[in-house]
């Protein structure tokens, strides 16, 4: 199996997998590997700015990574992204941005498209629904976004085992599953661009609620009493 190497900043326009690249480039100017067997954990410093920034992605089987990890230069030879095929899902391990303006630009068309992707499986529900959360958290390295359905049967029983109308109100209190997007590529979005990660997630959240809200709500079967609640977890 070959074995995981340097990604060069700037090389040859077109796709690339890891054997294209030499053991001996320099890590002041390419992305560098981190990979931990024991643990399948992934570090790795890119490029934000005229800084670094450390990445880290956890439970990567190894082989899938080096066999499917690929780079892609544009023209003129700058890396503009690099991808793998993890567990049979596309995952964006780094995305160049021209400038803060193309990055919030790129924020905003993911979200919108994260958020579309929600929507989808939140309409699949058919039965009265009483509370609709949305529950983000954003440490500046770990991020979730999350949505959670409350349905009215469920608000009566959270009702009756509580005997506290606030306790409707809190997502926790319900055993719906968790509806998601791609939390992974949120990740890689907001911290492969400039300003602090937190403030970019913020960006990314305010765009995809704002959405969830315009567009989900509206075909839901819903109570009289029906909530959309957006909350900071922590």
């Amino acid at each position: 199996m070959p074995e995981l190497r340097n990604i060069p900043l700037t090389y040859k326009e077109g796709v690339h997998s890891v054997v294209d690249f030499s053991k001996d480039i320099n890590g002041d100017n390419a992305i560098s590997f981190d990979y931990d067997a024991q643990y399948q954990m992934l570090t790795y410093n890119i490029p934000v700015g005229k800084d670094r920034r450390e990445m880290t992605l956890y439970s990567v089987p190894e082989g899938e990574l080096v066999r499917t990890l690929r780079a892609f230069y544009g023209k003129g030879g700058m890396l503009q992204k690099i991808t793998a095929m993890l567990k049979g899902r596309e995952t964006l391990l780094y995305i160049r941005y021209e400038n803060k303006k193309d990055a919030k630009a790129k924020i905003r068309r993911f979200a919108i498209r994260n958020a579309n992707a929600m929507i989808e499986q939140i309409q699949q529900c058919t039965d009265v629904m009483a509370r609709l959360f949305i529950d983000y958290y954003s440490d500046g390295d770990n991020m979730d976004y999350h949505a959670v359905i409350g349905t009215a049967e469920q608000m009566e029983a959270v009702r009756r085992k509580y005997r506290d109308e606030d306790a409707c109100d809190n997502s926790g209190n319900y055993p719906s599953e968790y509806i998601k997007g791609d939390n992974r590529m949120l990740i890689t979005m907001v911290r492969c661009a400039e300003g602090h990660p937190s403030e970019n997630f913020r960006y990314a959240v305010e765009i995809m609620s704002k959405h969830i809200e315009k567009h989900a709500l509206a075909a839901l079967r819903k109570t009289e009493d029906f909530k959309y609640i957006c909350a900071e977890y922590d």
